[in-house]
């Protein structure tokens, strides 16, 4: 039996609630001028997503996953990326490389839609930070981090080095996170900040603390903010302290 897009887009519509939908337009920020300006929301929960997601994975080809990545809808795109997560982690498994190629080269070719923060927190580390560390001479996402690129191929980059950071590579966190601190877009700060963050929580604590020491000056408060969540409150402090001259 074979699932299509269609198949999968008329489910989550059938659960679509109007009061659920206008909450999320306003939480995703899509109004004129906004980040997700003109995002379109059904009112599903993400936990009703992945209840489709655990039913049809399996029964859905690659190239429905796709439509599903390019639907106007939010929930729907959200279902498409998640159901490619689970295929590209089963061929991980596997190790059947040829179809994690495929999965990555079609993510790739489908940023233009994966257009939000959670599309891409929820998809980016599982495909592209596993594929990063599978691949180390791999360098895309080191030019998708530099100025000229989305915010959204901004994030990619940032967020799968999550994947990085557990394989031992932290310096590519801080490479990339210093790309970010003359960036003015707020949702980059708090990936760069997320990210650090997670160097300090799997022991790259001094790693950390020297990055700190070089560009705290620098720094967007709420990167600042986002790194040094971990840190006893007097550390905190201080690091703040320095940002602003004190």
């Amino acid at each position: 039996m074979t699932t299509t897009a269609d198949d999968i887009e008329a489910t989550i519509l059938a659960m679509a609630d109007d009061a659920q939908a206008k909450t999320l337009v306003r939480f995703f920020k899509t109004g004129p001028g906004e980040y997700g300006e003109g995002d379109k929301f059904a009112g599903v929960t993400n936990p009703q997503v992945r209840l489709v997601v655990k039913e049809a994975w399996k029964t859905t080809p690659l190239s429905e996953a796709i439509k599903l990545v390019k639907n106007e809808v939010h929930e729907v795109r959200l279902c498409g990326l998640l159901i490619m997560v689970e295929q590209y982690l089963k061929a991980q498994k596997k190790k059947d490389c040829e179809t994690m190629q495929t999965i990555v080269d079609a993510y790739l070719s489908l940023h233009p839609f994966i257009n939000n923060w959670d599309l891409v927190d929820l998809s980016a580390i599982k495909i592209i930070g596993n594929y990063e560390v599978q691949n180390p001479e791999w360098k895309l996402m080191d030019e998708w981090i530099k100025p000229g690129h989305t915010l959204w191929q901004q994030r990619i980059a940032m967020v799968a080095t999550w994947k990085l950071t557990r394989d031992g590579r932290s310096d590519v966190c801080f490479r990339r996170a210093e790309v970010l601190l003359a960036n003015r877009e707020s949702l980059l700060h708090k990936a760069a900040g997320w990210m650090l963050r997670e160097t300090w929580k799997k022991g790259y604590r001094e790693e950390l603390r020297d990055f700190l020491s070089k560009h705290v000056k620098g720094m967007p408060a709420v990167m600042l903010s986002y790194a040094c969540e971990q840190m006893t409150d007097t550390e905190r402090k201080e690091w703040q302290a320095k940002r602003k001259g004190k």
